[in-house]
């Protein structure tokens, strides 16, 4: 479902479409599919992944047809707090050796490092419109022994050529205009972006480069009949000899064997009234985007029109609009010493889809399919980056270029019961808080 924007007059409460909608450059008038056609490939899924593998099959002269439930960027993409951080969520470059293996976990670490440099340089290329800020994204260190390891994670990055740091306390609380850090760890190729209008921009490339893109089109049967994938439509139906599933959480409904194999974790994201210019010398005056490392986690970034945006993981204690509006404030104030009395302007639900091993996965559906499962709270860059690879192993009919191996997929142990384990540590987290 497309949010529509809400507009906030003084008085009313904030809105509860994402601020993108207000802000993002429109997108491209894409029709719903109404006939059968033909293609190469078909991708199913408008994200970042969708369309950023349909621009480079399209660039590459692969015909390719492209099926989006709702419009692009819908769910995920352009509920997401638009930040590029090209890093690890578990690991570091020298832990994801033993896991696995050194050849592969060097590809890996250059694929996750590179992404974020995809992003923008994509962005160059194709002159998308999307408040890109390529000005660093920071891990904030919130102990001592934290702030020792990260600058042992800026050695690991540094000796592999890439453009990371360690800031020490002092510079780091300038920096962010918040008190309790020891130090950040900075990623000089990251920054943020809006993500609605990204995804739009990659959009209208891909149409540009003779993409066909259907919007409002979900896909109701997936099937492999005669040597061919048919995907059927409320209005038509796709022909097509290799198929990319690109639907995110959404993958499970259209291929039995990726059922549980992700787990929905469920933010708060909100954007403030735009800062004062008070408050924008002391609150990221130097722009960057930053997300901590404790566990109920905390975020902040500017956009162009001067809103803060952040995020709070939902946890089992803070339920409602109302209790949500109050913890989103309760965490500006206790971040921001300038921010004394914050006012939310736009307020919505985020979802992000987490796997056990919190890496990129791709999954080999057999009969020429592949699944993209890359989000893990990361999935811009990534998703950029394995959009562009999944393109080439295609175009090439070669998967040298992957960095990472498709597997089989597997679901998790107990899923039922694991889907409530990201609220559950949440809750826990919040308590220590």
């Amino acid at each position: 479902m497309e949010h529509q924007p809400i507009s906030r007059r003084e008085g009313d409460g904030p809105s509860l479409a994402p601020v993108w909608v207000a802000t993002a450059a429109p997108g491209p008038d894409l029709a719903p599919l109404a006939t059968e056609v033909e293609a190469e490939v078909l991708v199913i899924g408008g994200g970042i992944a969708g369309m950023t593998t349909a621009l480079h099959l399209a660039e590459a002269g692969v015909d390719t047809v492209l099926l989006e439930a709702g419009q692009p960027g819908d769910q995920a993409t352009g509920w997401s707090g638009g930040l590029i951080a090209p890093d690890y969520i578990r690991h570091t470059p020298e832990t994801i050796g033993p896991v696995l293996g050194r050849l592969r976990g060097e590809r890996l670490t250059r694929m996750i490092g590179g992404s974020a440099r995809a992003v923008f340089d994509l962005i160059a290329r194709h002159g998308i419109d999307c408040d890109a800020r390529q000005d660093g994204f920071y891990t904030p260190a919130h102990t001592e022994h934290l702030a020792q390891n990260q600058r042992s994670y800026a050695n690991q990055w540094q000796s592999r050529g890439y453009d990371v740091s360690f800031v020490e306390a002092r510079d780091a609380r300038h920096r962010f205009g918040v008190e309790r850090y020891c130090g950040a760890l900075r990623f000089g190729e990251g920054g943020s972006i809006n993500p609605l209008g990204y995804v739009r921009g990659i959009a209208r490339a891909a149409l540009g480069q003779g993409a066909r893109l259907f919007a409002q089109s979900p896909v109701e049967a997936l099937a492999f009949e005669g040597g061919r994938w048919i995907a059927r439509t409320p209005g038509g139906a796709v022909s097509a000899r290799r198929v990319v599933l690109a639907a995110n959480g959404g993958n499970a409904a259209l291929h039995p064997a990726l059922k549980r194999t992700v787990l929905p974790l469920n933010v708060i994201q909100f954007a403030t009234a735009p800062l004062s210019a008070s408050q924008r010398e002391t609150i990221l005056p130097e722009g960057g985007a930053f997300t901590d490392k404790v566990p109920y986690l905390f975020t902040a970034r500017l956009d162009a029109q001067g809103h803060l945006i952040s995020a709070f993981p939902m946890s089992f204690l803070v339920t409602g609009g109302k209790a949500h509006l109050r913890e989103a404030e309760r965490r500006l104030k206790q971040h921001f010493a300038a921010m004394p009395d914050p006012r939310i302007d736009y307020i919505w639900h985020g979802l992000a889809q987490v796997n056990s091993s919190f890496l990129p996965e791709l999954y080999d559906l057999g009969d020429g399919a592949l699944a993209i499962q890359a989000d893990n709270g990361r999935g811009i860059g990534i998703n950029t980056q394995l959009g562009i690879e999944v393109a080439t192993a295609i175009a090439t009919n070669s998967r040298e270029q992957l960095s990472v191996v498709p597997r089989t997929p597997h679901p998790i142990r107990l899923h039922a019961g694991a889907t409530l384990l990201p609220k559950l540590l949440m809750s826990m987290a919040r308590m220590s808080n």
